[in-house]
């Protein structure tokens, strides 16, 4: 059985600061299990890269990656019909190889996937292009996945939050927590006592943790009209980095590199095609370097576009409706940061980059565990203190708290 810890046994209420799926599903995991929790969010549930992805939970080559979410898909699976509807869906995905190169990735990507029980079908140029006829003809095929899954990103994050209000949480919206210590938050209304805090604020994270390693980096999408045709599968071209060299691209970048332009060039980009149960689809995707509130890749759309008509030129004619980015928080590795900073009553969760709607619903319940007492080894490798220098100084710059707003 597990033992309580002190410092679990002396928090008695939790503020959450952040209302992406990050800080909704600790909300929801601390006030199911019967915990007073105020989640803090500055402009409305899912405002920000939580409402604006693609929302797909794919089967990545990390081993790590999928193992998380198949635990995050069991927990959506618990909020799927108590709270409001966000569309779960499973859907076939093709690894889609445009050249030789992605195809010797797609074929190792489907090798490392059949070692953890994932099936990957081989498919030949023709047999992809009799169900996808708006590909390019020298694609060199790919390899048929089943087993992902689709959701609508900001309703399943607004179905936690409303889960957790259920549970006894209070959601304050419109509220801007600008600094934090280990006695709680500090909003524009005052000071709010908590006896514990789980930072959960995407890349706002660093502004009242100034000595955590996350960076900023703009993602696009693009949504067409209804499409003429069926798409059958998520489509993912073999060109996107695994998660430490997608993380070490996310840098921030040096002084000299804004002054010369182009620092907001993408780091990884890929074709991106996911049908939606309306009949439109979403095209995507990219992901850049960001300093946030700069004025930045405003030829990301033209890009993506550009892109797409590379490999689906039959695709030409399909109406875009709209086009719009979300900030992702990115760690160095490109893996989440879990755990608890030093000895303080502070935790983090955050970090998740591109695998927030994969992997927050089950890092938040294995956080919740920890906080409770509860030894979670999945949580070894995510910890705060894998980064030592950060680990480290982040309890001293709490006494006094950061400043800066949390989304």
């Amino acid at each position: 059985m597990a033992t309580t810890s002190p410092l679990s046994r002396a928090i008695r209420d939790f503020a959450v600061v952040g209302g992406g799926i990050a800080g909704c599903t600790v909300a929801y995991e601390l006030a199911r299990r019967g915990h007073s929790v105020t989640l803090y969010e500055q402009s409305s549930i899912a405002h920000a890269a939580s409402g604006r992805n693609m929302g797909l939970l794919l089967n990545q080559v990390e081993v790590e990656v999928v193992k998380i979410m198949r635990h995050s898909l069991e927990i959506y699976r618990e909020v799927e019909h108590a709270a409001r509807p966000f569309n779960l869906r499973q859907l076939p995905q093709l690894l889609l190889a445009r050249d030789a190169e992605q195809m010797k990735v797609a074929r190792a990507h489907a090798a490392a996937l059949r070692e953890i029980g994932v099936e990957a079908q081989p498919l030949d140029p023709q047999q992809v292009r009799s169900e996808v006829p708006q590909l390019s003809e020298d694609i060199q095929g790919g390899y048929l996945l089943p087993g992902a899954w689709a959701l609508d990103p900001a309703p399943a994050t607004q179905a936690f939050a409303e889960a957790a209000r259920v549970a006894g949480a209070e959601i304050r919206t419109g509220a801007r927590v600008s600094a934090i210590d280990r006695h709680g938050v500090f909003t524009d209304e005052g000071r709010r006592p908590a006896g514990g805090v789980i930072v959960a604020s995407g890349p706002w994270a660093v502004d009242l943790l100034p000595s955590l390693p996350v960076t900023a980096a703009r993602g696009w999408v693009l949504l067409t009209a209804a499409l003429p045709f069926a798409l059958p599968w998520i489509v993912e071209e073999m060109s996107w980095p695994d998660q430490d060299r997608l993380g070490r691209a996310s840098r921030l970048p040096t002084l000299a590199d804004v002054a010369s332009g182009g620092h907001d060039e993408p780091a990884a980009s890929a074709l991106a095609l996911a049908p939606l149960t309306d009949g439109r689809a979403l095209i995507g995707t990219s992901m850049a370097p960001s300093l946030r509130e700069a004025v930045e890749g405003l030829d990301m759309p033209q890009r993506v576009a550009a892109r797409a008509l590379e490999i689906a030129p039959g695709l030409r004619d399909v109406s875009i409706a709209r086009a719009w980015y979300g900030m992702r928080p990115m760690a160095p590795d490109g893996m989440p940061i879990v755990g608890r900073l030093g000895e303080s009553g502070v935790f983090v969760h955050g970090g998740h980059g591109s695998l927030g709607m994969m992997t927050a619903p089950a890092t938040a319940r294995w956080l919740v565990d920890e906080i409770l007492g509860e030894t979670r080894p999945e949580l070894k490798s995510l910890s705060p203190a894998r980064f030592a220098e950060s680990a480290s100084s982040a309890p001293s710059r709490l006494s006094s708290g950061g400043t800066a707003p949390a989304p």
